[in-house]
């Protein structure tokens, strides 16, 4: 009851219930947060050069820490330097390089998210633990409503309507179309993949590019690819959900779709180093296809499309007969970062990721992938329709 009522008295936001090691920050602790901070991130522009939105959010940090314990014996509250950090960093609008809010919080919230309008409200309490503002706001809105779990723990305060439908933040989203088809093959729990027949075209369904061990997600591909080569109908390649995984299984599916002399070149450097730095990678597919299929392709994505599998759409922009459909996704073209790392503070033991590497495919990337920027509760079911017409008004004649 005691803690409730601190929760109740706080203005802004709140600590997690279950967070008991430590809710105040002193300077020292926040001194000492600051010099590994910046060892982390020196030299990534993306930060020091970006924009005066960069500039501004690194002086508030400062401010929040020159500030601290001036009026208040016991320093800085937890949260609050938790989120002048995160206010700095999601300004190179990075999803791979944010605070951990979730380590804040010992349990999860068991309810629906409250309407996309509070969430992204720039004046309420959880839009500023929302990715980079220079992220398309469906994206934004998406991240908010799956992380919805940890975010509410962090705001038990709040009263509302939002708490009387359970809810799954580790689920990902439904893997059937709007009209519930049941899949051909189905390895979803193994490997994140399923494969399902919608008569005239068939839907390949990867959530990411990590679930399982290696040689499950072999079997699973090869399962999909067999069926799919033997149907010789165009595909829809789903990406929504996707948030990415390893480079040799988005390697085994573009393998399947364009042969290795097409791909785009692949180039690869650290996170904090600059152009002089880029190293060429080899192709390394986890499963190799001998001929690549040539019918067409629809790729659906939607805000939680990022990092490999929108390296992955990237490259199959290089192909014919390939359209991408849905909602602005959580990521952009062109590249990405990888390989995210987590580091915990010495001073206050927030927990922030950092990426150690960077992507690009060496080619002339898009300013967007030209799709609707979708703040709607169907985020990625808006493409369904165009990407079905697409598909079916495509020529569908073997080439010989």
């Amino acid at each position: 009851m005691r803690i409730r009522m601190l929760f109740l008295g706080v203005i802004g936001l709140g600590l997690a219930p279950g967070f008991q090691a430590q809710h105040w920050v002193s300077a020292d602790e926040c001194a000492a947060d600051m010099a590994v901070l910046d060892s982390l991130i020196s030299g990534s522009k993306s930060l020091y050069l970006n924009n005066l939105n960069s500039l501004e959010s690194r002086d508030a940090l400062l401010q929040a820490w020159d500030g601290c314990g001036r009026g208040d014996a016991e320093g800085m509250e937890l949260i609050r330097w938790a989120e002048c950090i995160h206010g700095w960093l999601r300004t190179a609008n990075d999803p791979h390089l944010r605070v951990r809010f979730e380590s804040l919080t010992a349990s999860r919230m068991n309810s629906e998210p409250p309407p996309s309008g509070l969430l992204l409200d720039q004046e309420g309490p959880w839009e500023r633990l929302a990715p980079g503002r220079g992220i398309s706001q469906g994206a934004r809105l998406a991240w908010m409503q799956r992380t919805w779990a940890w975010v509410g723990e962090l705001h038990p305060y709040v009263d509302g309507p939002h708490s009387s439908k359970p809810g799954n933040p580790d689920a990902a989203p439904a893997a059937n179309s709007p009209h519930g088809d049941r899949p051909l093959v189905d390895c979803a729990e193994k490997s994140g993949m399923s494969l399902f027949d919608h008569g005239a075209f068939l839907r390949w369904k990867i959530s990411d590019f990590s679930s399982g061990s290696t040689g499950e997600f072999r079997r699973s591909f090869r399962k999909c690819s067999r069926r799919m080569k033997r149907a010789k109908l165009p595909v829809m390649l789903d990406l929504r959900g996707n948030l990415g995984g390893f480079r040799t299984r988005r390697h085994a599916v573009l393998s399947f779709f364009l042969a290795q002399e097409f791909w785009p070149e692949e180039r690869e450097r650290p996170w904090t180093g600059g152009e002089q730095d880029f190293k060429s990678v080899s192709p390394m597919p986890a499963v190799r296809s001998n001929r690549p299929v040539e019918w067409p392709v629809a790729v659906l994505v939607d805000g939680l499309s990022f990092s490999a599998s929108l390296l992955l759409v990237d490259a199959l922009l290089h192909r014919q007969r390939v359209g991408v459909f849905g909602v602005e996704p959580l990521g952009f073209p062109g590249g990405c970062s990888g390989s995210p790392r987590d580091h915990t503070l010495p001073g206050s033991g927030v927990i922030v990721t950092v990426p150690t590497l960077y992507t690009s495919l060496g080619t002339e990337a898009l300013d967007s992938y030209g799709l609707p920027d979708a703040l709607s509760d169907d985020n990625g079911d808006g493409g369904w329709s165009d990407a079905v017409r697409w598909l079916l008004s495509s020529d569908l004649v073997s080439p010989r």
